[in-house]
């Protein structure tokens, strides 16, 4: 049972991603038919990310108290009712409604998931069954954008986002008649018939535990690699095309590349995560000291680029960069649910929050650094990328230094028996 919750969260990250990416690939046709400038284009770019960071705190905290299944469920069938709406779409302020909504809505998917994979999962295997969430989103933002361009120009925009309404429907349908809400519950029901309410929130010890370092400096990791996610997303492309001089099909190849080798490369760094986990359940050695040392190594590999601009290397190192740095994104929710395990969503959803705030603050950042030297383009490019490894760099030095998770490791001892007991 466990494999096939991880097998439907995956698909539903790349439900998810792809409802997000899909915008960008549709932008000439949808600023054509509503005649939108680059600055209403602007605004409806921006304004998908108005509310994702709020309503996933919200959400989050949501599924800790009437559970996971539920709440993934609504989110999915209400991107659907969205993505079928956009067929009403005549004008701006409509889209930009959408836009929000929507953002609103897939803002509690992410921590969800981890938390809903991390219920099923014992501790060996955690960074796996996260890595492989977390592969949907390169999925659904860079492999399958072959498809959705195909959608686009076969079927007409609004069309491509009423197919991926109907997908959302599919997908909520096999969710709740194909899984459960949790192997540990269900165990733990068997024995006692009745499962313990979850206490009221206290704010102050909650905060107090966020400025904790294991959870600040986690945060403060997770954020500085979502630069490059923004930038991967906004402005690679262009710099392929402008800076390294690549043709439109060997951009598009190159990204396609970037995705699926990095896909592979964090899977590799969760599963070695995971064994060493197994061996000496050393958190600090197999979580911390492995995110860490990855995420400075793929920091390096990125302001190599700066240096060493011929095509094959900047794929390359592109490669190694996105792979080794996105190590926090799965490791990360585990080493934060580990601090409060039974908020364990509402935890997650703290750190896919700044990662939303970096997605609203990168494309201006980046945007301000390369703007600064408008008459040398190929300066302002690099400068914003050694700007985003100086960053990645800094955090991960810090991760390793001031990251200890607590010792959960009776608790661990306990969730893993239950879930071989009963997920398999």
């Amino acid at each position: 049972m466990r494999w096939v919750v991880l097998v439907l969260l995956f698909f539903g990250m790349i439900i998810n991603f792809a409802d997000k990416s899909i915008i960008g690939l549709a932008a000439v046709p949808i600023m054509k038919d509503l005649n939108l400038s680059y600055a209403e284009w602007g605004i409806v770019g921006s304004s998908y990310y108005w509310l994702y960071p709020v309503t996933g705190v919200f959400g989050a905290a949501l599924a800790d108290r009437i559970g996971a299944k539920k709440v993934l469920g609504v989110l999915m069938l209400t991107w659907a009712v969205l993505q079928f709406g956009v067929l009403a779409i005549t004008v701006l302020p409509l889209l930009v409604v959408y836009r929000v909504l929507l953002g609103a809505f897939e803002g509690p998917f992410s921590p969800v998931a981890y938390s809903h994979a991390h219920s099923w999962f014992p501790p060996k295997l955690r960074g796996f069954a996260n890595s492989v969430v977390v592969s949907g989103a390169t999925v659904g933002a860079m492999i399958v954008a072959p498809l959705l361009v195909a959608l686009i120009n076969m079927l007409g925009w609004k069309m491509a986002f009423a197919w991926l309404g109907a997908v959302s429907i599919i997908w909520a349908i096999a969710f709740q008649f194909m899984t459960k809400e949790s192997p540990v519950d269900a165990y733990k029901k068997a024995k006692s018939q009745k499962k313990k309410p979850l206490e009221k929130l206290n704010i102050k010890d909650f905060l107090r535990l966020l400025a904790s370092p294991s959870a600040l400096f986690t945060t403060l990791a997770y954020f500085s690699t979502y630069f490059l996610v923004v930038w991967i997303a906004v402005w690679l492309p262009i710099y392929l095309v402008e800076v390294v001089k690549m043709s439109s099909a060997q951009m598009g190849f190159g990204v396609m590349v970037i995705g699926i080798a990095s896909t592979i490369i964090y899977i590799g760094v969760s599963a070695l995560s995971d064994y060493l986990f197994k061996k000496n359940q050393n958190w600090r050695l197999s979580r911390v000291y492995v995110v860490g040392i990855s995420m400075a190594i793929g920091a390096l590999c990125m302001a190599s680029i700066t240096i060493f601009q011929h095509p094959v290397w900047v794929v390359a190192a592109m490669c190694l960069a996105k792979g080794l740095t996105y190590a926090i994104l799965p490791i990360g929710p585990t080493i934060m649910i580990n601090e409060l395990p039974e908020r364990g969503s509402l935890m997650t959803s703290v750190l896919t929050s700044s990662g939303n705030i970096a997605g609203i603050v990168a494309p201006l950042v980046t945007g301000f650094i390369v703007g600064l030297t408008k008459s040398d383009k190929l300066f302002g490019y690099n400068l914003s990328i050694l700007f985003m490894a100086v960053l990645v760099l800094v955090f991960s030095i810090l991760f390793i230094m001031l990251v200890r998770p607590a010792n959960q490791k009776n608790v661990e001892k306990e969730q893993e028996d239950s879930l071989l007991k009963t997920s398999n």
